[in-house]
């Protein structure tokens, strides 16, 4: 085992990660579990206790996971989704589950339907893995019958806060209601704004060369994604229910946008921005000045290449060279 076990003081708890190698795994060890732990990895990676496809236990993983107090799934939906009949059927009653899935209702939903004795907890960091946790927002998700006294959101949400990051808990209807607009709902809309610029009638060196920093954004946002794994996104907007209804409000209010521009509807199209500004309330103006820290920033970035002192090391991997096992979770940008 990789783990390490302090000296008898110290809490004990004995961990089983599953996905271990992934961004969102290497996180939750950092930051979840702690030098009195004994942390039992498996995975689809020489380096993990147990290599091997978690969706097909072997003996030794099944004898893992039936002493532990703690398992982890840091897994995409659906190889969490195949884990949780071996899972009912091996782990200890008293056992905690933690999913880190960014849709969640579906696993909360399976483990009902299979009288799943360990309780199901999640947790989701809102944000790539890779960037600083500090300042950073997580979710933890518990059902609603799970009260705030509850033992496992206690624990988690104390050492996230620790960690120096924004704890919220959301049952997992409401957590993935929250997903899908903030992040089927935009992934989407980049996604799009993409793919026309690439069915532009002009070539994509001529806009980049003189794009101004609102496309330069949404540009640099696309290659976010196109750098990271495709079956990432590809959950993203697959598992969450509600992603097929913010995608639809989105082509609607492309819609609505382009029947004001054709009815020549100025007023309508000012009273919208106006609507809009009243409706984000207080984040209108901080949302305009973090929009000028970030314009300002690619400002700067784009003179240092200019005059060949751009040696930043903050530099996007390709797509090839960040591919993985598909069974182990790998966010790019969550």
């Amino acid at each position: 085992m990789s783990g390490t076990t302090a000296g008898p003081a110290a809490a004990h708890r004995r961990i089983v990660l599953l996905g271990a190698a992934g961004t969102v795994g290497r996180w939750y060890r950092t930051h979840l579990t702690g030098a009195g732990d004994t942390v039992t990895t498996a995975g689809l990676s020489a380096g993990t206790d147990h290599d091997e496809d978690v969706r097909i236990p072997s003996a030794g993983l099944r004898s893992a996971v039936a002493a532990a107090d703690e398992l982890v799934l840091a897994l995409p939906e659906d190889v969490a989704a195949a884990c949780l009949p071996w899972l009912a059927e091996s782990a200890r009653p008293e056992a905690v589950i933690v999913s880190t899935c960014s849709v969640q209702l579906p696993l909360f939903e399976a483990a009902s339907e299979l009288a799943f004795r360990p309780r199901l907890r999640g947790v989701n960091p809102m944000f790539s893995p890779t960037l600083p946790s500090r300042g950073q927002s997580v979710v933890v998700i518990a059902p609603e019958s799970a009260s705030g006294a509850d033992p496992h959101v206690s624990r988690l949400s104390a050492r996230l806060g620790a960690g120096g990051m924004t704890v919220s808990v959301m049952d997992p209807a409401g957590h993935d209601a929250a997903m899908s607009v903030l992040q089927a709902l935009p992934h989407a809309a980049i996604l799009s704004f993409v793919d026309a610029l690439l069915a532009a009638p002009v070539d994509v060196a001529t806009l980049m060369r003189i794009a101004p920093p609102p496309a330069r954004t949404l540009a640099a946002l696309a290659c976010r994604i196109l750098a990271a794994p495709p079956e990432i996104y590809w959950d993203i907007q697959r598992a969450n229910a509600e992603g097929s209804a913010r995608r639809k409000e989105l082509m609607s209010s492309l819609q609505g946008l382009d029947s004001l521009v054709d009815a020549d509807r100025a007023a309508g199209f000012h009273a919208a921005l106006a609507s809009a500004a009243e409706q984000l309330g207080p984040y209108a103006a901080e949302g305009a000045q973090e929009c000028q820290d970030l314009f300002e920033l690619i400002q700067r970035r784009r003179t240092a290449r200019q005059t060949g002192a751009d040696s930043s090391p903050g530099t996007a991997p390709t797509a090839a060279a960040t591919r993985t096992d598909p069974a182990e979770e790998q966010p790019g940008d969550r």
